[in-house]
């Protein structure tokens, strides 16, 4: 009787423990940044990025004064995590910024912010000044159609390429600010929303998938999906793929899933809305998911009342295959799980999706093996409170589900603000009363970049919608848990453990000097170097992602001065 009462407390613990971590206000948020101005579209939504590379990361966004009154009309905001703005910042505009990007443009070891207005591309560093050669003047088309901009190293020559669009063409800048040789492109009408960008065939060299649509007199001439090459050139004769009317690519950007072992499995995501002759949104809309040879591998068909937007990617039960989230827009805002041919999971749909701008995010909120699906709604009435949903894969809100922040919720973004280790959820909304930053943080939950898979919008600052795609600045090497100082070294076992495809390591450091973490196989042979620079006496915590490997046992080493430590970790797929 004991041994069951012991057992039911155990689970009932853990139950508790799995699900009682609540997000609380992170330190000096929420920030009242704009008594007058509301988050601007994409550009509201904010983007995090260590700018200083400090360790500390920085918050991006933007706000307008849509009654076009003020001078300027619109603030480019930059906001430090102690809740205060930036140096230099926030910068006016008398211009729309449509998108932004993050990346280290100039080769200078630091992250520039790339800035896509109403009828140039300009290119600021962490200080506010504008780089040699940019802004470049690229405007035409619609005024009022979403425009995007992406950054890639197209060719893997270690630079930055800009890509962007306006009506009928596709143009890639170099990081000078001139045209590269081969662009620009025309391509079936306008391509609203950013593209999917990867090597889908291992060559090398960068792809761009871009999902584009025309009208003709207000009527649906043409839809199709496109991929190019990094030199402009279309990708094989199986491309572009029209696709019938009335269905239209209008309100997503694609979602692209790269094996870098296996090229032939791997696929990219559309979704297809219903219009009709006067442009107006239908019922049915359609998920297609393409291989790179143009064939459909699985096709559904879903009700909803409004557009759906892109569908993101995660192992989110972590069975080995990768489920798909979505949502629609507006008051009538529905969020739907996918499973890997896109059949919809039970339990679903559920409240959520927010605009058809944002994209809803994976990642894990819980102590527990399982990813949540997070995402925030438009709905703020009647009591002026937005909401931020969180759910398990069977459709059930977790217990502090749904957050309530002051205003309609523009967008949300993941990330480890103050590089403590733990996750932090960032929002931006309006209300009659401007704009507000909010910010919480979920103590004992760690941040890595395998639990919160890329591209969901607010933390790809690249905007490449390729899932698992970490740019190479992006500080995700190593993270240190704390700085108390240790008493010995310390390697300990990997979690999870077995994993697949990513798993943690954690380990202590009792004396300055260079530490060398290294994975190899059961042949002895080092097939990565997690780690080898000199560190600071502490905790650390390191990611490891086994995509390109087969299952079977793998060791992993540490090494610093005179300690060497080893252990197992068993990967099966």
């Amino acid at each position: 009787m004991k041994k069951i009462v012991f057992i039911f407390l155990f689970f009932l613990l853990d139950s508790i423990f799995l699900y009682s971590q609540t997000p609380i206000p992170y330190q000096n948020f929420p920030i009242h940044a704009d008594s007058v101005r509301w988050p601007f579209l994409k550009a509201g939504i904010p983007l995090i990025a260590d700018l200083d590379k400090d360790g500390q990361k920085e918050i991006i966004t933007t706000s307008l004064d849509y009654n076009s009154v003020l001078n300027p009309v619109l603030l480019l905001h930059v906001i430090n995590s102690y809740g205060t703005n930036y140096p230099n910042f926030p910068k006016g505009y008398n211009e729309y910024i449509y998108d932004m990007a993050s990346g280290d443009v100039n080769g200078d070891g630091y992250l520039e912010i790339v800035l896509r207005f109403t009828h140039s591309i300009d290119v600021i560093d962490r200080f506010g000044n504008r780089l040699p050669g940019f802004p470049i003047n690229y405007t035409g088309g619609d005024l009022t159609t979403p425009r995007f901009v992406s950054l890639y190293d197209l060719d893997n020559d270690g630079k930055l390429e800009i890509i962007v669009s306006r009506f009928e063409e596709v143009s890639v800048f170099n990081f000078d600010g001139t045209l590269r040789a081969g662009w620009p492109k025309n391509i079936v009408g306008n391509a609203r929303y950013n593209p999917a960008i990867g090597d889908i065939d291992g060559d090398g060299y960068a792809e761009i998938i871009l999902n584009s649509f025309k009208f003709v007199n207000n009527i649906i001439d043409s839809a199709s999906v496109t991929i190019l090459k990094h030199n402009g050139d279309i990708f094989s004769p199986n491309w572009p793929k029209y696709f019938p009317l009335p269905y239209i690519s209008w309100s997503s950007s694609p979602s692209l899933f790269i094996n870098k072992n296996y090229p032939d499995s791997t696929f990219f995501l559309i979704n297809l809305d219903s219009i009709t002759a006067s442009g107006t949104t239908q019922s049915w809309h359609r998920f297609l998911k393409y291989d790179i040879f143009g064939n459909i591998l699985s096709s559904e068909y879903y009700f909803a009342n409004h557009d759906f937007g892109t569908l993101v990617m995660g192992d989110i039960n972590r069975d080995g295959r990768l489920e798909f989230a979505t949502g629609t827009q507006f008051q009538t805002s529905q969020l739907s799980a996918l499973d890997d041919d896109l059949n919809r999971l039970p339990g679903w749909p559920q409240n959520g999706g927010g605009e058809h701008w944002t994209t809803v995010a994976i990642g894990k909120l819980t102590s527990g093996n399982h990813l949540n699906i997070i995402s925030n709604t438009w709905d703020a009435i009647p009591d002026g409170y937005g909401y931020i949903f969180s759910y398990n894969i069977n459709g059930s809100q977790l217990t502090w589900s749904p957050l309530r922040p002051y205003g309609i919720v523009r967008g949300i973004s993941i990330a480890d603000l103050d590089n403590d280790g733990s996750v932090e959820i960032v929002a931006t909304t309006l209300s009659n009363q401007g704009f507000y930053l909010y910010a919480w943080t979920i103590p004992g939950i760690p941040y890595t970049h395998e639990d919160f898979p890329w591209p969901q919008y607010g933390h790809d600052r690249y905007r490449t919608n390729q899932h698992g795609f970490i740019p190479p600045d992006e500080p995700v090497g190593i993270q240190p848990m704390n700085t108390n100082v240790p008493a010995e070294f310390n390697l300990y076992q990997n979690f999870p453990n077995p994993f697949n495809p990513a798993t943690s390591i954690k380990f202590y450091i009792a004396k300055r000097g260079n530490v060398r973490l290294v994975v190899f196989d059961i042949l002895g042979r080092e097939l990565s170097a997690l780690i080898n620079e000199s560190l600071n006496p502490g905790t650390y915590q390191v990611s490891f992602d086994g995509s390109g490997l087969s299952s079977g046992i793998y060791f992993c080493r540490l090494q610093s001065g005179n300690y060497i430590n080893t252990m197992k970790m068993n990967l099966i797929k």
